[in-house]
């Protein structure tokens, strides 16, 4: 088994939300801190992914920038965290899913087909939620495939990497719709 370690996505520019989510506060944290520090249990270490000549959101944790041009997504970070770590497969958390625990994280990893390229929960709506798992090394071509392309949707390379997701009722006792909420709006706080 590849070493994991934990990336938080905060490189976005929060367009809908008004601002940067990865310095927002929410019970008395950042949103890229609790992230960081759901991570934390799970991996060897965590990197703070953040857009080209932005600031982290999280300074007690090193952060790891997208190469340029900004406003490619979380592809960008993705692929900047692949680069900056050698062999090891990425435990990935997006900012702005301020409930997701460290036990959710434990519980879709434990689910981790070996031979599965991307790991993640789908909520009770049946909604995917790709940054909020396992990203093993062998997606990095088709990130690199996608981004070459001036594809920037995550979604849109799923088709091309072997997914496992892992359905609510193989994880049972966790509130998926909290722990999966996504921070979007300002209203969303």
């Amino acid at each position: 088994m590849a070493q994991r370690l934990g990336v938080v996505l905060a490189g976005g520019a929060g367009r809908r939300m008004g601002r940067s989510k990865g310095d927002l506060v929410v019970d008395g944290r950042p949103l890229a801190e609790r992230a960081a520090r759901a991570l934390a249990p799970v991996c060897a270490s965590v990197l703070i992914s953040v857009a080209p000549g932005a600031v982290n959101p999280a300074p007690s944790w090193t952060a790891v920038e997208d190469a340029p041009p900004a406003g490619r997504g979380p592809l960008a970070g993705l692929q900047a965290a692949f680069l900056s770590t050698g062999n090891a497969d990425l435990v990935v958390l997006a900012c702005d899913y301020p409930a997701a625990s460290t036990e959710l994280l434990r519980a879709v990893l434990a689910q981790a087909p070996e031979d599965a390229d991307l790991v993640f929960p789908t909520d009770p709506r049946g909604r995917d939620h790709p940054l909020v798992g396992l990203w093993r090394r062998a997606a990095l071509d088709e990130i690199e495939a996608s981004l070459d392309s001036h594809i920037h949707k995550v979604r849109a390379l799923l088709a091309g990497l072997r997914v496992h997701r892992v359905h609510p009722a193989a994880l049972p006792g966790f509130d998926l719709s909290a722990e999966l909420r996504n921070m979007n709006a300002p209203e969303a706080v």
